[in-house]
């Protein structure tokens, strides 16, 4: 049983006088007055590691509590924890698969590759049956740069099930690091196919098109936005290539969705800017984009000059001059800010 469902069962077992405890610990106020609020209480139980910890100090010999909260501490980043309980859970159930997976995942994470793959390997023998280990080993011999036996894994899970979206989907990436974009494409759109949720895969057939300039693009990154309405990467990336096709106006908007959803993005500030300076020669706007970009980052070198670029275009030579300036400070040597400057001095002694 997923380890989610698993706690929401205990909770559940538990009774009322649990869930309000959890409502406390969860920062919710209002009273339970019906279903739907214990189910909410019970849903922000889920993510707490406090109430974890409660449920572990009801019943200290449940070792599965001890996974749930691993698993917990892990989405959270807190590493040491999440090995120690992991380990404690280990201890008590040592033919659980599912535990010698989260152990590889934690020893990846680490940066610990041999005891991540030996411990794959040990819930694969505990589970000869269980296509994760498989795809885990393939994805990490893949990560490894490890592509002949990553291949290996990958024909093991599809001789294990023929239609498995994600041993499509690693053979994709794993013939697209080796140079075969034909045969990655043929594979991420098998893997798309099987799966129309797998936004992963839409987003590499995206990048793969991209790369070779085919509007083709554009339909991927769409379908990768009903697998994750909205999300940043894949909206970028349909900004990004409107303006690669020379659809600025279209760019702009996307960039702007971006922005508006993702106010820290400062290359979809930077792009908009650079479409505004170059295609619509709209100074102003370009302006307003390249110093919002410099707000988020000010090491931003590429944007420090073009703004100087604008300023040089109106007339504003002493402020074109701070940010090339400003430019080479930030990047020695930076060619474009040492042409900014010598254009500027020229102009200076032709007056």
């Amino acid at each position: 049983m997923p380890f989610n469902q698993l706690l929401y069962q205990k909770i559940k077992n538990l009774g009322l006088g649990l869930i309000l405890m959890s409502i406390v610990f969860a920062g919710c106020q209002s009273r339970l007055s019906d279903q739907n609020q214990k189910a909410d209480a019970v849903t922000q139980a889920v993510d707490s590691i406090e109430i974890v910890t409660n449920l572990i100090k009801q019943d200290s010999a449940d070792s599965e509590l001890f996974e749930i909260r691993s698993r917990l501490f892990l989405k959270n980043g807190q590493i040491d924890p999440a090995f120690r309980d992991l380990s404690y859970a280990i201890d008590k159930n040592p033919n659980d698969p599912e535990l010698f997976i989260l152990l590889g995942d934690i020893y990846f994470i680490t940066g610990q590759k041999e005891n991540c793959l030996s411990s794959y390997r040990k819930a694969g023998a505990l589970d000869p049956k269980s296509l994760v280990p498989v795809l885990k080993l393939a994805e990490t011999h893949l990560i490894m740069r490890e592509f002949e036996t990553a291949e290996q894994f990958i024909d093991i899970a599809l001789n294990m099930d023929i239609n498995n979206p994600k041993a499509y989907y690693l053979r994709g990436i794993q013939k697209m690091e080796t140079g075969d974009t034909t045969l990655a494409l043929t594979n991420l759109k098998i893997a798309g196919n099987l799966d129309s949720t797998y936004y992963e895969t839409f987003m590499q057939i995206g990048t793969l098109y991209t790369s070779l300039n085919d509007t083709t693009a554009i339909d991927y990154y769409k379908a990768a936005l009903k697998a994750l309405p909205d999300e940043e990467r894949a909206l970028f990336m349909l900004g990004f290539t409107y303006q690669s096709m020379g659809d600025f106006e279209k760019a702009i908007a996307i960039y702007r969705k971006v922005n508006e959803l993702y106010p820290s993005n400062k290359r979809a500030y930077y792009n908009s800017g650079y479409i505004n300076m170059v295609e619509f020669r709209d100074f102003e706007i370009a302006k307003d984009d390249f110093r919002q970009a410099i707000a988020i980052d000010p090491s931003y070198v590429e944007a420090v000059y073009n703004l100087g670029r604008i300023y040089e275009e109106t007339g504003e030579y002493d402020l074109a001059r701070n940010h090339y300036r400003q430019a080479l400070e930030l990047r020695t040597n930076y060619p474009l800010a040492i042409d900014g400057l010598n254009r500027l001095d020229d102009l200076q002694y032709s007056d």
